[in-house]
């Protein structure tokens, strides 16, 4: 689970995602090896704010659920 205040790096998309959706996430800033920061989270944890690439964008948690991430080392 994702949580605001801490960082994360993009690996690679599971191949299962849409084609579509992909080119989406990519011409947001959500290339392999990109770096990104999770702002905040909605209450209910559905939506996150995250800061990419000089960019903030707002997403669905299930939407990131096909993005292969791990945790970046401060």
């Amino acid at each position: 689970m994702l949580q605001p205040g801490f960082s994360y790096v993009v690996e690679k998309f599971d191949n299962l995602m849409d084609k579509g959706y992909r080119l989406k996430l990519l011409s947001m800033g959500f290339v392999p090896d990109a770096l990104f920061t999770v702002i905040r989270k909605a209450p209910l944890g559905d939506m996150l704010h995250i800061a990419i690439q000089g960019a903030e964008v707002s997403l669905r948690a299930q939407e990131l659920a096909l993005v292969q991430i791990r945790r970046a080392v401060p």
